[in-house]
Protein backbone atom coordinates (compact mmCIF):
# COMPACT_ATOMS: atom_id res chain seq x y z
CA UNK A 1 0.00 0.00 0.00
CA UNK A 2 1.31 3.46 -0.93
CA UNK A 3 0.54 5.94 1.85
CA UNK A 4 0.87 9.61 0.91
CA UNK A 5 1.65 11.97 3.79
CA UNK A 6 2.04 15.31 2.05
CA UNK A 7 -1.13 17.36 2.55
CA UNK A 8 -3.18 14.41 3.78
CA UNK A 9 -5.05 13.98 7.07
CA UNK A 10 -4.60 11.12 9.54
CA UNK A 11 -6.65 9.99 12.52
CA UNK A 12 -5.62 7.33 15.03
CA UNK A 13 -7.83 4.91 16.90
CA UNK A 14 -7.25 1.90 19.12
CA UNK A 15 -4.10 1.23 21.11
CA UNK A 16 -0.81 1.51 19.27
CA UNK A 17 1.79 -1.13 20.14
CA UNK A 18 4.93 0.72 19.08
CA UNK A 19 4.35 4.47 19.41
CA UNK A 20 2.41 6.77 21.65
CA UNK A 21 -0.31 8.55 19.74
CA UNK A 22 1.41 11.93 20.15
CA UNK A 23 4.59 10.44 18.66
CA UNK A 24 2.66 9.02 15.70
CA UNK A 25 1.01 12.39 15.09
CA UNK A 26 4.42 14.09 15.23
CA UNK A 27 5.77 11.68 12.60
CA UNK A 28 2.84 12.57 10.35
CA UNK A 29 3.60 16.30 10.70
CA UNK A 30 7.29 15.63 10.03
CA UNK A 31 6.22 14.34 6.60
CA UNK A 32 3.96 17.33 5.85
CA UNK A 33 0.73 15.61 6.79
CA UNK A 34 -1.65 16.58 9.58
CA UNK A 35 -3.78 14.83 12.16
CA UNK A 36 -7.41 15.25 13.15
CA UNK A 37 -9.67 13.76 15.79
CA UNK A 38 -12.94 13.70 13.85
CA UNK A 39 -14.02 11.03 11.38
CA UNK A 40 -15.49 12.82 8.37
CA UNK A 41 -15.28 12.94 4.57
CA UNK A 42 -12.18 15.16 4.73
CA UNK A 43 -10.17 12.39 6.46
CA UNK A 44 -7.74 10.47 4.23
CA UNK A 45 -6.39 7.75 6.56
CA UNK A 46 -7.63 6.08 9.72
CA UNK A 47 -4.71 4.30 11.41
CA UNK A 48 -5.84 1.42 13.64
CA UNK A 49 -3.65 0.34 16.54
CA UNK A 50 -2.57 -3.29 16.54
CA UNK A 51 -3.61 -4.06 20.13
CA UNK A 52 -7.23 -5.20 19.67
CA UNK A 53 -10.17 -4.58 21.93
CA UNK A 54 -12.06 -7.64 23.14
CA UNK A 55 -15.04 -6.94 20.91
CA UNK A 56 -13.10 -6.84 17.65
CA UNK A 57 -13.19 -10.60 17.15
CA UNK A 58 -16.97 -10.38 17.12
CA UNK A 59 -17.01 -7.44 14.69
CA UNK A 60 -17.56 -4.76 17.34
CA UNK A 61 -14.94 -2.25 16.23
CA UNK A 62 -16.21 0.90 17.92
CA UNK A 63 -17.60 4.20 16.68
CA UNK A 64 -14.56 5.56 14.81
CA UNK A 65 -13.94 2.44 12.75
CA UNK A 66 -17.62 1.83 12.03
CA UNK A 67 -18.15 5.44 10.93
CA UNK A 68 -15.09 5.27 8.69
CA UNK A 69 -16.31 2.02 7.09
CA UNK A 70 -19.67 3.61 6.37
CA UNK A 71 -18.01 6.67 4.79
CA UNK A 72 -15.96 4.34 2.58
CA UNK A 73 -19.14 2.57 1.48
CA UNK A 74 -20.63 5.97 0.67
CA UNK A 75 -17.68 6.81 -1.59
CA UNK A 76 -15.35 8.81 0.66
CA UNK A 77 -11.65 8.90 -0.26
CA UNK A 78 -10.73 7.30 3.04
CA UNK A 79 -8.48 4.32 3.71
CA UNK A 80 -8.18 2.11 6.78
CA UNK A 81 -4.54 1.26 7.49
CA UNK A 82 -3.00 -1.01 10.08
CA UNK A 83 -0.33 0.10 12.51
CA UNK A 84 2.01 -2.27 10.65
CA UNK A 85 1.45 -0.41 7.36
CA UNK A 86 1.83 2.95 9.09
CA UNK A 87 5.18 1.94 10.57
CA UNK A 88 6.30 0.61 7.20
CA UNK A 89 5.46 3.95 5.63
CA UNK A 90 7.60 5.75 8.23
CA UNK A 91 10.50 3.57 7.09
CA UNK A 92 9.96 4.32 3.42
CA UNK A 93 8.97 7.99 3.42
CA UNK A 94 11.62 10.37 4.70
CA UNK A 95 10.80 13.08 7.23
CA UNK A 96 11.39 16.65 6.03
CA UNK A 97 14.25 17.19 8.48
CA UNK A 98 15.87 13.77 8.19
CA UNK A 99 19.40 14.49 9.40
CA UNK A 100 22.80 13.60 7.97
CA UNK A 101 23.52 10.37 6.08
CA UNK A 102 26.48 8.79 7.87
CA UNK A 103 25.33 5.14 7.99
CA UNK A 104 22.62 2.87 6.67
CA UNK A 105 19.95 0.76 8.29
CA UNK A 106 19.10 -2.75 7.21
CA UNK A 107 15.44 -3.47 7.90
CA UNK A 108 14.46 -7.15 7.77
CA UNK A 109 10.85 -8.27 8.03
CA UNK A 110 9.58 -11.80 8.51
CA UNK A 111 6.00 -13.05 8.68
CA UNK A 112 4.39 -16.47 8.88
CA UNK A 113 0.94 -17.93 9.39
CA UNK A 114 0.72 -20.97 11.65
CA UNK A 115 -1.66 -23.03 13.74
CA UNK A 116 -1.45 -22.64 17.48
CA UNK A 117 0.77 -25.39 18.82
CA UNK A 118 2.46 -26.13 15.49
CA UNK A 119 5.63 -24.09 16.10
CA UNK A 120 8.18 -23.98 18.88
CA UNK A 121 7.32 -20.60 20.45
CA UNK A 122 9.93 -20.96 23.20
CA UNK A 123 12.62 -21.79 20.67
CA UNK A 124 11.55 -18.80 18.56
CA UNK A 125 11.75 -16.46 21.57
CA UNK A 126 15.18 -17.85 22.45
CA UNK A 127 16.39 -17.26 18.90
CA UNK A 128 15.14 -13.66 18.93
CA UNK A 129 16.89 -13.01 22.25
CA UNK A 130 20.16 -14.46 20.94
CA UNK A 131 19.86 -12.42 17.73
CA UNK A 132 19.23 -9.24 19.73
CA UNK A 133 22.17 -9.83 22.05
CA UNK A 134 24.71 -10.98 19.46
CA UNK A 135 23.93 -8.63 16.58
CA UNK A 136 23.00 -5.43 18.43
CA UNK A 137 19.75 -5.29 16.49
CA UNK A 138 16.46 -3.62 17.36
CA UNK A 139 13.82 -6.36 17.27
CA UNK A 140 10.05 -6.07 17.48
CA UNK A 141 8.05 -9.29 17.22
CA UNK A 142 4.37 -10.11 17.71
CA UNK A 143 1.90 -12.96 17.42
CA UNK A 144 -1.59 -11.84 16.41
CA UNK A 145 -4.85 -13.24 15.12
CA UNK A 146 -5.08 -12.35 11.42
CA UNK A 147 -8.85 -11.98 11.24
CA UNK A 148 -8.52 -8.21 11.70
CA UNK A 149 -6.21 -7.93 8.70
CA UNK A 150 -8.70 -9.86 6.57
CA UNK A 151 -11.82 -8.05 7.78
CA UNK A 152 -10.51 -4.48 7.88
CA UNK A 153 -7.64 -4.36 5.38
CA UNK A 154 -8.54 -7.09 2.86
CA UNK A 155 -5.31 -8.98 3.52
CA UNK A 156 -5.30 -12.80 3.31
CA UNK A 157 -8.52 -12.53 1.30
CA UNK A 158 -7.71 -15.71 -0.65
CA UNK A 159 -6.71 -17.77 2.38
CA UNK A 160 -8.58 -19.75 4.99
CA UNK A 161 -7.25 -18.20 8.20
CA UNK A 162 -9.64 -19.85 10.65
CA UNK A 163 -7.69 -21.13 13.69
CA UNK A 164 -4.47 -19.52 12.42
CA UNK A 165 -2.13 -17.03 14.06
CA UNK A 166 0.37 -14.70 12.41
CA UNK A 167 3.93 -14.14 13.56
CA UNK A 168 5.46 -10.84 12.45
CA UNK A 169 8.96 -9.59 13.16
CA UNK A 170 10.98 -6.49 12.26
CA UNK A 171 14.76 -6.49 12.73
CA UNK A 172 16.73 -3.26 12.32
CA UNK A 173 20.52 -3.18 12.32
CA UNK A 174 22.99 -0.32 11.77
CA UNK A 175 25.72 -0.74 9.14
CA UNK A 176 28.39 1.55 7.78
CA UNK A 177 27.52 2.95 4.36
CA UNK A 178 29.80 0.59 2.43
CA UNK A 179 29.21 -2.55 4.49
CA UNK A 180 27.82 -5.74 2.91
CA UNK A 181 24.56 -6.93 4.48
CA UNK A 182 23.83 -10.20 2.67
CA UNK A 183 25.61 -12.41 5.19
CA UNK A 184 23.52 -11.01 8.03
CA UNK A 185 20.33 -11.47 5.98
CA UNK A 186 21.23 -15.08 5.21
CA UNK A 187 21.97 -15.80 8.87
CA UNK A 188 18.63 -14.35 9.94
CA UNK A 189 16.85 -16.49 7.34
CA UNK A 190 18.68 -19.62 8.54
CA UNK A 191 17.72 -18.81 12.12
CA UNK A 192 14.02 -18.69 11.28
CA UNK A 193 14.37 -21.84 9.15
CA UNK A 194 15.72 -23.65 12.22
CA UNK A 195 12.49 -23.14 14.16
CA UNK A 196 10.30 -26.23 14.03
CA UNK A 197 7.03 -25.60 12.17
CA UNK A 198 7.89 -22.05 11.07
CA UNK A 199 7.68 -21.41 7.31
CA UNK A 200 7.26 -17.79 6.35
CA UNK A 201 8.36 -14.94 4.10
CA UNK A 202 11.45 -12.79 4.62
CA UNK A 203 11.91 -9.38 3.00
CA UNK A 204 14.46 -6.64 3.54
CA UNK A 205 15.57 -3.21 2.41
CA UNK A 206 18.51 -0.92 3.07
CA UNK A 207 17.71 2.60 4.18
CA UNK A 208 20.19 5.46 3.76
CA UNK A 209 18.19 8.64 3.30
CA UNK A 210 16.37 9.50 6.53
CA UNK A 211 18.46 7.07 8.59
CA UNK A 212 19.17 9.53 11.41
CA UNK A 213 15.53 10.47 12.02
CA UNK A 214 14.29 6.87 11.82
CA UNK A 215 17.07 5.66 14.14
CA UNK A 216 16.01 8.34 16.63
CA UNK A 217 12.42 7.13 16.39
CA UNK A 218 13.53 3.55 17.11
CA UNK A 219 15.00 4.69 20.42
CA UNK A 220 11.43 5.32 21.62
CA UNK A 221 10.10 1.96 20.43
CA UNK A 222 10.51 -0.84 22.99
CA UNK A 223 12.29 -4.02 21.95
CA UNK A 224 9.95 -7.01 21.98
CA UNK A 225 11.14 -10.59 21.70
CA UNK A 226 8.64 -12.27 24.03
CA UNK A 227 5.59 -13.62 22.24
CA UNK A 228 3.64 -15.19 25.09
CA UNK A 229 3.23 -12.15 27.34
Amino acid sequence: MNIEFNGNSFCFTGKLAELKRTQAEREVRARNGFSQEVINRELNYLVIGSIPSTGWKHGNYGNKIEKARQLIKDGANLTLISEKEFMLSLENIVATDSGEIDEKLLIVRYSALFKNGDIDITGLEDYLDILKDTSNSHISATVEEPFIYKDLYNEYSEQDIEDLLIFQCRIVKHFSLNAETQEFIDNVAKGFESIKGLDGKLTWNEKKEGTASFAKLLQDIPLKTKLTQ
